[in-house]
């Protein structure tokens, strides 16, 4: 029998780039079956207004095992992706990002890496493509992170991560459903890195706002207290 990764990934009002990433998931399936690992895909429409939906529900015609779950409303992509993990079956799962900001090849890596028995597969960026103001508050969110929760936290913070389907009843058990990539290393699995150079913004327009990045950043300080090393 097969291992099998779950792929969670929430779409919001990203109708532009999901073509792309369908291929890119094709692509990636194609690679994963080469070292006999199966791929379970769930996709959490965050109460999108746009075609996104539509271009899953297409998607799933021609990939029938493909799981979608539709919110009511816009929830934001930490309950999205909580959801989402709700209806995960594989041995190891991965929240990924439909902007294709962060390349869904490096899945085949991480799931390499996870064969070889690293539970917990961090990719940590080395550089990001953003606008001056964004990249600056990154740098000060991610030093505070560093300095008051985590020593040993990706300088350059990190959203693509593969973790043990192990930490799942952890995760959806837990009150908690902010920023995982601090909940996951908070829960003790010690990563193993792979640093790569995040790319510009291909398709559409962030919805993460200052606004939200804000309310993000103080919910990890004040909900991630005690620096650990």
């Amino acid at each position: 029998m097969s291992d099998k990764v779950s792929l969670i990934i929430p779409t919001y009002f990203n109708e532009e780039s999901l073509n792309d990433l369908f291929q890119e998931l094709n692509k990636l399936e194609s690679n994963l079956k080469s070292i006999n690992f199966s791929l379970e895909l769930i996709f959490v429409d965050d109460g999108s207004g746009d075609n996104s939906l539509q271009k899953l529900v297409e998607y799933k015609s021609f990939r029938s095992e493909t799981k979608i779950i539709k919110l009511t409303r816009n929830f934001g992509s930490y309950l999205a992706c909580k959801e989402g993990l709700r209806h995960v079956t594989g041995d190891c799962f991965v929240l990924l990002a439909a902007d294709l900001q962060d390349p869904p090849s490096l899945v085949f890596e991480m799931v390499k890496r996870w064969k070889k028995g690293n539970r917990f597969v961090v990719c940590a960026r080395k550089t990001r493509k953003d606008s001056i103001l964004k990249k600056l508050f990154a740098r000060i969110t991610y030093f505070l992170i560093r300095k008051f929760v985590i020593a040993y936290y990706p300088k350059y913070g990190f959203d693509l991560c593969l973790l043990d389907s192990s930490a799942l009843v952890h995760i959806i058990n837990s009150a908690r459903a902010i920023h995982y990539s601090v909940h996951f290393y908070w829960l003790g699995y010690k990563p193993d890195i792979i640093f790569y150079d995040r790319i510009k913004r291909k398709y559409g327009k962030s919805k993460w706002t200052f606004y939200k990045s804000v309310n993000s950043a103080l919910d990890i300080l004040l909900g991630f207290k005690s620096k650990f090393t």
